[in-house]
């Protein structure tokens, strides 16, 4: 019996230390050491959650099919912004701390500024908070460091914006054309291309691909490089079309780059366009849960018209959350039509106020669009607004001025490969 014992007891052992040395193994390989940059460490698992993020933004979903294709801008977009930190920790070792802050407040803008939205997501993705965190932080990061590298250039740039402004009223009925721009590198990046030129075929948001996958500094303004007029457009695109039109994208080599350009908005002979007026919309969130799509839109549709029964204002759909009617969820979006996605323009376009659009599913979620209100664009100098859109494209000009200067004197060291990964 003793013997017995024994026996199992050793049994036991063995499969504990089995066990450990398996799982010891399996830990060990979860977490390593990509690349350092400046002696900051990029792991495996940075990579991989930031190219679940770039996956999320161009899918809209969490089947994270061939991730891979997404590790190499995802490591390039990491690289950066580990030399934008090493450069702020040189004013301030505790800059990382102190924007912490002001980028969570950055973050939650897109969860309707609750924190447990933002859980959910990261929840939902199997990724980290500090995934997210980490691009605002740099923003903010990067804010201070160009703001101490080029304090006397900015002061003297407002000298130079009175002059600016002046010109733009002389030139005021020429042609405009209103751009934002998606940028990766060259190199190893045409699978990526495909997946963004795909996500953009799709009805995807180009500005909110250009958040998530553009390298360029522009990324911060979700791609927007401002109003160009048609000597300021780069030659590739003048070569290719004559006439350039709303909505039309155009992809191109330039250096080491891959840039992809779509003219949001244009101005023609100065005229506003209907492009640039604002709407003011609902988005209701339904479930499916395994019922039929139709049939739960056309439930959704009837809790919502008679919500709307005044239609007067969308003041009565406030109910979906505070009664949490239906499980419905309510999200209140403000943009100008060239800056929405053209499922959702599509989606709404000729639709009167108050009227319920057409339905847009994806996995298991639907949505729903009202437009509450409609703004009318105006010609008017907006000297506050000019000034602005100067100080930001500056701000690009100095931005990769600088960064390039940084790359090439990091110290940048690949201890592994992505296909370890």
């Amino acid at each position: 019996m003793i013997k017995i014992t024994i026996n199992i007891l050793i049994k036991s052992l063995i499969i504990v230390l089995f066990q450990f040395i398996f799982f010891g193994k399996l830990y060990s390989q979860e977490n390593f050491v990509l690349t350092t940059v400046n002696k900051l460490p990029i792991t495996n698992i940075d990579v991989v959650n930031r190219a679940k993020l770039i996956s999320f933004s161009m899918n809209k979903d969490l089947n994270f099919k061939n991730l891979h294709k997404f590790y190499n801008q995802s490591l390039n977009s990491l690289i950066e912004e580990k030399i934008i930190q090493s450069e702020g920790l040189l004013i301030n070792k505790n800059l990382n701390k102190i924007v912490y802050k002001k980028a969570l407040q950055l973050a939650l803008l897109k969860y309707d500024n609750s924190e447990l939205k933002l859980d959910q997501f990261v929840k939902k993705l199997s990724i980290t908070k500090s995934t997210i965190l980490e691009k605002y932080q740099g923003q903010l990061i990067w804010a201070n460091v160009l703001g101490k590298k080029y304090k006397l250039q900015l002061n003297n740039l407002e000298k130079k914006i009175e002059q600016i402004i002046k010109n733009k009223k002389l030139n005021k009925n020429e042609d405009l054309y209103d751009l934002a721009e998606i940028i990766i590198e060259k190199k190893n990046n045409f699978q990526l291309l495909e997946q963004i030129n795909l996500a953009l075929k799709r009805g995807v948001s180009f500005l909110e691909i250009a958040k998530q996958v553009s390298i360029s500094r522009s990324a911060k303004f979700s791609g927007k490089i401002g109003w160009k007029n048609y000597k300021e457009l780069p030659n590739q695109i003048k070569i290719k079309n004559n006439v350039i039109n709303e909505g039309d994208v155009f992809s191109f080599p330039l250096n080491n780059e891959l840039r992809i350009i779509k003219v949001l908005a244009k101005r023609t002979n100065g005229q506003i366009s209907k492009l640039e007026n604002e709407l003011l919309l609902a988005r209701i969130n339904f479930k499916i849960n395994f019922q039929k799509k139709n049939i739960v839109y056309e439930n959704t549709k009837k809790v919502l018209l008679s919500l709307l029964d005044n239609k007067k204002s969308c003041d009565n759909l406030k109910k979906i959350s505070s009664q949490n009617v239906l499980n419905l969820r309510l999200k209140i979006i403000k943009s100008r039509i060239a800056d929405l996605s053209p499922s959702i323009k599509k989606l709404t376009e000729n639709k009167n106020l108050y009227e319920i659009s057409k339905p847009l599913f994806n996995g298991n979620d639907g949505y729903a669009y009202i437009i509450c209100d409609k703004r009318i664009k105006k010609i008017r100098d907006n000297v506050k607004q000019i000034r602005k859109q100067i100080l930001d494209k500056q701000f690009l000009i100095f931005s990769d001025k600088l960064l390039k200067k940084l790359k090439k004197e990091a110290n940048i060291i690949h201890i592994n490969n992505l296909d370890k990964i």
